[in-house]
């Protein structure tokens, strides 16, 4: 079996996985959808979003997909279910060869994949730790009676959140209106550290919020 086969079957299996990713939806805004590919991948997935947009535009030239621009946002249609994505063609002797291959190879890509996802978690939970830091430094010290309507650690970590996943400018125009303190420390954690790992960071923060002061 040659190496083009192997990189046709991880395409095939993104392109489900991307198609997955839509779930009920029809169109999704193509921010919204990364994320969701990336959750669906799990914490070790490696698809950068230049990537994945690489990949909708070779769906796109293959009828599985389409954009579309909504509510002034781009977005993507989806023109297939996972089940309309054929199945590469394969000879009793390549299934063979494939098995083995895949048994053979399966332990050593485990590791690295194990290795690399590590490595991608640990990074994203260094860097949570320092944004924690951050907004403690530059939000106003905590009163002893704090007004419903007044904002807390975790509400700016979710705010964030969400605007990152919009885009870059929106994740900036966040901070300048609502943490102005902190637009110059986490400008310069997203271009050091990249978006995903940035977007990583905050999700960690949410999901462990219990641990950390209101």
């Amino acid at each position: 079996m040659s190496h083009a086969f192997d990189s046709e079957e991880l395409e095939r299996e993104i392109e489900i996985g991307i198609v997955s990713a839509f779930g009920w939806a029809v169109i999704e805004f193509e921010a919204v959808l990364f994320q969701k590919f990336l959750v669906m991948s799990g914490p070790t997935s490696l698809i950068t979003e230049d990537m994945f947009r690489k990949y909708l535009i070779n769906m796109e030239a293959k009828g599985f997909v389409a954009p579309v621009e909504f509510q002034g946002r781009k977005a993507w249609k989806r023109l297939v279910i996972e089940s309309e994505i054929e199945e590469p063609a394969m000879t009793p002797e390549e299934v063979k060869e494939f098995i083995a291959k895949a048994q053979a190879a399966s332990k050593k890509k485990k590791k690295k994949r194990d290795a690399l996802g590590e490595h991608r978690i640990q990074e994203s939970k260094k860097l949570a730790d320092s944004i924690i830091r951050t907004l403690e430094q530059v939000m106003p010290k905590r009163k002893a009676t704090r007004k419903p309507w007044e904002p807390t650690l975790i509400s700016h970590v979710e705010g964030m959140h969400r605007s990152l996943i919009e885009s870059k400018s929106e994740f900036l125009h966040y901070l300048k209106k609502n943490i102005p303190g902190a637009v110059e420390p986490m400008e310069k954690m997203l271009k050091r550290n990249g978006e995903e790992i940035l977007l990583l960071s905050l999700r960690v923060i949410e999901s462990g919020q219990r641990a950390y002061p209101p």
